[in-house]
């Protein structure tokens, strides 16, 4: 069975899509630009905040980290493929 943040992140896709859809010539670039620069903002959050949460453990009053050589393979694997797929010219100018 389906969870119930399983069926409400549907139903906002949806209904997100339906409003993108009817406002998409309404809605002024500045505003489109500086939407997506706060869900982009929003989105580093998430991730940094699910990052620190795996890797930072507390253990006998003490901070303990665990995959910080996981987490530096990881960024250096993700800009070795992003240089080679050229992602920073295909996000910017569009493909």
């Amino acid at each position: 069975m389906f969870g119930t943040g399983t069926l409400i992140n549907t139903i906002a896709v949806i209904a997100g899509s339906g409003i993108g859809i009817f406002l998409h010539k309404g809605i002024k670039k500045e505003l489109q630009a500086s939407l997506m620069c706060a869900c982009g903002v929003a989105t580093i959050f998430i991730g940094i905040s699910g990052t620190l949460q795996g890797m930072l453990q507390f253990q006998n009053g003490m901070i303990e980290t665990k995959g910080s050589m996981l987490l530096i393979f990881s960024l250096v694997l993700g800009s070795l493929f992003g240089e080679i797929i050229n992602v920073f010219c295909t996000c910017h100018f569009g493909i």
